[in-house]
């Protein structure tokens, strides 16, 4: 049974028991619709609250306008928004991320541009997430030309008002061990640049861990030690990962949210996948299927496409391919993602039955040719943006030596009878 329709089970339930519910309890049942974009019940218990003599607060609102977001339903959003204001309630950023969504989804740029213009009014300042959906908005509806114009203003305007960002005094290229036993997971500056810096994550480490570790450098060297996160890699995968070199709020990281909530930002994966054939060396296809985050059993979630959730696409292209047994075969990709989605490249490749090797979560295989993948295939190779003073920001990771040596050892066996693992998820 869906959460919401449990949740809406619970709220009738306290009727029953005879115990009122109040503001907290209805604000709980609307955020469970919302995470199924149950739009309609959302705003029922919103007018419900009103005629029992409640008053929603910012999350009642915030929720239902989230709701009309993954509903498509950018017009009852505005709507929701409007109502806020109307009873003296100040929206918060939630509040305006969800309107700029709804907007965004529905390429109604006039309408962002509104939502904009009353954060400024009220003497607000929109975040860069908020800006990158205006921007998004525009480049999708009819003014695209517009948005590289406004770009450079953003820039500059930071770039003149913001602090100077840090410097990390720290060797581009040098490893830097982990803390664990051993040391086996090493991180390095790839490339730095005016208020942002590219990291090599290993395998293994997560997000979180690897910018405590920078952090940790930065105040070595007599810095505040301020990242903030614009981007974000599984722990499972390697590759390029961006930090914005400041605080939450800084130049900097207004500058970068904005590029990656624009869609200005290109990334390149190298992922290995295993299934019916893409095509030829040189084949290029794309993978356009909306993606909802779905709460998991375990503390793992599980992205799956659905009409409900967040545009995604991911064009990629076939680099190599390795025979398997029958009309399988496992194909060396490399993946660009025009958008930033959770687990975006694992869920899509799934989603059309290739899996990536090593990805059990989404059925992929580890033992392919006789050959044992240890991780996930999957690294971020190379990364594209534009830094605070103008500049072209271009960092790369080769592919790490456990990835190398897994294509080495296929390169070097013929195509045997696919593995137990394999056989198991054709049954799927």
């Amino acid at each position: 049974q869906p959460v919401w329709q449990l949740a809406l089970g619970l709220l009738g339930g306290m009727s029953d028991a005879r115990l009122a519910p109040d503001e907290i309890t209805y604000s709980a049942a609307i955020s469970a619709c919302e995470k199924d974009g149950q739009w309609q019940m959302a705003l029922v218990l919103l007018d419900r609250m009103l005629a029992t003599g409640l008053e929603p607060n910012v999350i009642s609102y915030s929720a239902a306008m989230s709701a009309c977001e993954k509903g498509s339903r950018w017009q009852f959003a505005l709507s929701v928004l409007g109502r806020m204001r109307a009873l003296g309630l100040a929206p918060d950023e939630w509040s305006y991320t969800a309107a700029l969504s709804a907007c965004e989804k529905a390429a109604q740029w006039q309408q962002a541009l509104a939502v904009v213009s009353s954060i400024h009014e009220e003497r607000s300042e929109p975040t860069g997430i908020m800006w990158g959906s205006l921007l998004s908005s525009m480049a999708s509806g009819s003014c695209s030309e517009q948005v590289s114009d406004m770009l450079e203003r953003l820039r500059t305007a930071w770039a003149a008002h913001g602090e100077p960002p840090p410097q990390l005094q720290v060797q581009p290229g040098r490893a830097h061990p982990s803390a664990e036993p051993g040391g086996r997971l090493e991180w390095r500056v790839l490339l730095q640049a005016p208020g942002v810096v590219a990291i090599f994550k290993p395998s293994g480490m997560t997000s979180q861990e690897l910018r405590e570790r920078v952090s940790v450098a930065l105040r070595a060297n007599g810095h505040a030690g301020s990242l903030v996160f614009v981007s974000r890699l599984d722990a499972p995968t390697s590759g390029v990962m961006p930090l914005a070199l400041g605080r939450e709020g800084s130049a900097a990281a207004h500058w970068l949210q904005t590029q990656f909530a624009a869609r200005r930002v290109s990334k390149e994966y190298l992922c290995l996948v295993a299934g019916r054939p893409l095509g030829p060396i040189g084949r290029e296809g794309e993978i356009d299927a909306p993606l909802l985050v779905r709460d998991g059993i375990s503390d793992r979630n599980r992205v799956v496409p659905s009409p409900l959730g967040k545009p995604a696409r991911t064009l990629y292209q076939v680099l190599e391919t390795f025979p398997l047994e029958g009309e399988d075969m496992l194909t060396l990709l490399l993946a660009r993602p025009q958008t930033g989605r959770t687990h975006q490249i694992r869920a899509h490749l799934a989603g059309i039955g290739r899996p990536l090797v090593g990805d059990e979560d989404y059925g992929g295989i580890c033992y392919a040719c006789g050959v044992r993948c240890p991780r996930l295939f999957l690294h971020c190779k190379r990364l594209s943006l534009v830094d605070l003073a103008g500049a072209r920001f271009e960092p790369e990771a080769p592919l790490p030596g456990d990835l190398l040596e897994v294509l080495a050892l296929i390169r070097r066996r013929p195509p045997e009878m696919p593995s137990e693992a394999w056989k198991r998820s054709k049954k799927k």
